[in-house]
């Protein structure tokens, strides 16, 4: 292989290194989420306290500082990382210590044991027989510690290390477990009692020095616990995806069983008919949640059509636009969940082969999926004649080295096979000449968290969400008393979002805009904000980013920040996207002339070969459209 070959590899990934850095590596945030809640002031402060500017290393090779587009922890923002770890909240005053800190050691995936009895029979009758096994081991009383790549940050692990030590010295009558994030990032560290017929109560934040006085109370009454804190933030949600996140140990496929994942599969399976999977999904209306909001079971359909073995289905974890950070916890919080939606979606293309492309900075995702696939393998649910059954599908995780591009499906497609990830001219579509030439289905994994409960309950049901569309989860970050992960149902408005969910202000001054979408989105007036959001409607809710801005925030600023992103992550390959971002983001920087923004923008748009073209120029023109003052456009 030509060196030049690896060369371009090698530096054509944000993840990839070409030089050593120092022996202890310090990244600040200052993405949109971040900038907005101080992450420029704590740059200026690391800057201080290290005597180097970012991209530097400290003389003696002891410390690199860098800056970092986005942590996707958008939801406990400022982000500061430290060797590889996140650390959230974290105010100028912190630095100090900070850097001066240890090592920290991540909390590492928590498998559960996965013994379960030989059987033998149909598809239903095998999965019946693990249902009835993982039920013999349920905890009627569990405490679950919401344990995210969001909430490690703010120290849930060391709240979850206390609570087990506490709980075992006290002889309480409690299962303490690790779950995930249930998307109530802003009282994190949550926790959740967990009694059976009984409602869940959660409460947050709790510290670990919080603990003893939190199992004091609960132990003498359950109602002196601290309140639940939900209630208003759960008030206008409709959970579907995340029914079960934040209430499950994702690392125990029997507590998987018990909830009935996996039966919507088992019974298609034992019915013998993909055609019905595609047929309900099509009946369901569900498009695809990643941004472009196509037809799912089309694409389903025209795998299934298409000549060629094996077939794929690869699914897109990547997850790689700042500002956006729900599939996180997803596979985090609800891992067997997505494996049993990948086999309804291979079992419906006719697919034996399947990839599960995640980001490489998103280590507890893969952590918790590589358990989830383990266990579902040792029991039979994935691999070769799934439950039985004439069925095969065999299930890799690979991992990506960052790219904004890997969101377009055939840029991705080159990433899985070694190269560089640049788009591919279409036609072929991969439902045609996929990875490898051979026919293929790629989702984001929102997009088939929705299939289960749609098998499961019937597709007229999830057309009945929504105006027909179903729900989307959105990532609420910056100015709001309540950042989290919401999940409302399409045509919600960013008001219910922002003031109902999210609590409104932060900071007590007015929401003058909202960042929707990420890099590929656009900038919201608050005269739209009861605007119905609706995919390629006035106000599109994109993949569901949504950053609030408070009146004293820049609007240009982060239009700015967007745009050099994008400029940053263009591939290069087609010369509007590579050269015309960089055109457009030096005009950014001298005064604007409107005229020249709108036709280079119109240039770019038309003629880039991918999304992230296409779509980079938006904010830019909403920004101009909606505060022209800010521009200096009277």
């Amino acid at each position: 292989m030509p060196k030049s070959e690896v060369w371009g590899v090698a530096s054509h990934y944000p993840e990839l290194r070409l030089t050593r850095p120092g022996r202890r590596l310090v990244r600040v945030c200052t993405g949109v989420s971040c900038r907005v809640r101080g992450g420029r002031e704590l740059l200026a402060a690391c800057e201080r306290t290290l005597g180097v500017r970012a991209g530097q290393t400290t003389a003696d090779g002891a410390v690199t500082l860098e800056e970092l587009d986005c942590a996707f922890a958008c939801s406990v923002a400022p982000i500061v990382e430290v060797d590889h770890a996140y650390r959230g909240r974290v105010a100028p005053g912190d630095i100090d210590s900070l850097l001066s800190s240890p090592p920290r050691a991540g909390h590492a995936a928590e498998p559960v044991g996965t013994t379960f009895p030989t059987v033998s029979g149909s598809p239903a009758e095998r999965a019946a027989a693990l249902v009835s096994a993982a039920g013999r081991r349920r905890a009627s009383a569990r405490i679950a510690v919401g344990v995210g790549a969001c909430s490690m940050a703010v120290g849930a692990d060391d709240t979850l290390e206390r609570l087990r030590d506490e709980v075992t010295r006290r002889k309480l009558p409690f299962a303490v477990v690790a779950a995930g994030c249930n998307g109530m990032c802003w009282a994190a560290p949550t926790v959740t009692v967990i009694r059976d017929g009984q409602p869940p109560l959660v409460t947050g934040p709790v510290n670990p020095a919080d603990v003893p006085r939190w199992l004091d109370a609960l132990a003498t009454d359950a109602r002196a616990t601290p309140g639940d804190v939900a209630r208003e933030f759960m008030a206008p949600q409709r959970r579907v995806l995340l029914e079960r996140c934040g209430l499950t140990d994702p690392g125990d496929i029997a507590d998987a069983l018990r909830d009935g994942v996996y039966a919507a599969f088992a019974r298609m399976l034992d019915g013998g008919r993909p055609e019905r999977v595609i047929e309900e999904v099509r009946a369901a209306g569900l498009a695809g949640r990643g941004g472009a909001y196509f037809q799912t079971a089309v694409k389903w359909a025209a795998c299934r059509a298409a000549p060629g073995t094996p077939k794929y289905i690869v699914v897109n974890g990547e997850e790689g636009e700042p500002g956006i950070f729900k599939d996180r916890h997803l596979m985090e919080g609800d891992p067997h969940r997505l494996l049993e939606a990948m086999l309804l979606a291979a079992f419906a293309a006719g697919a034996s082969r399947g990839i599960l492309y995640i980001h490489g900075e998103a280590e507890l995702s893969a952590e918790r999926m590589a358990v989830a696939l383990s266990q579902a393998a040792a029991c039979g649910l994935v691999g070769p004649r799934v439950l039985g059954s004439d069925f095969s599908l065999e299930v890799e995780i690979r991992r990506g080295a960052g790219g904004f591009v890997l969101g377009e499906e055939t840029a991705l497609l080159e990433s899985i096979e070694g190269r560089r990830a640049m788009p591919r001219p279409r036609p072929p579509f991969p439902v045609e000449a996929g990875l490898w030439g051979k026919p293929t289905v790629i989702n984001n994994v929102e997009t088939l968290f929705a299939v289960p409960s749609i098998v499961a309950r019937g597709g007229a049901w999830f057309a009945g969400l929504g105006g027909g569309r179903g729900t989307k989860l959105f990532g609420l970050s910056g100015h709001v008393k309540r950042p989290g992960i919401v999940e409302l149902e399409l045509g919600c408005t960013l008001r219910t979002l922002i003031d109902g969910a999210g609590g409104g202000s932060s900071t007590g001054r007015p929401i003058r805009a909202a960042v929707v979408g990420g890099p590929s989105g656009s900038v919201v007036h608050p005269r739209h904000f009861d605007e119905p959001l609706i995919p390629r409607g006035p106000v599109n809710p994109g993949t569901g980013g949504v950053v609030a801005l408070d009146e004293q925030a820049s609007v240009r600023d982060a239009v700015r920040t967007l745009l050099a992103f994008n400029t940053r992550e263009s591939c290069g390959k087609c010369t509007p996207c590579r050269e015309g971002t960089a055109r457009l983001l030096a005009m950014l920087d001298a005064p604007v002339d409107q005229a020249a923004v709108r036709s280079l923008s119109e240039v770019i748009q038309v003629a880039s070969l991918c999304g992230l073209g296409q779509a980079a120029p938006f904010a830019v023109l909403s920004g101009l459209a909606e505060f022209p003052g800010e521009f200096g456009v009277s």
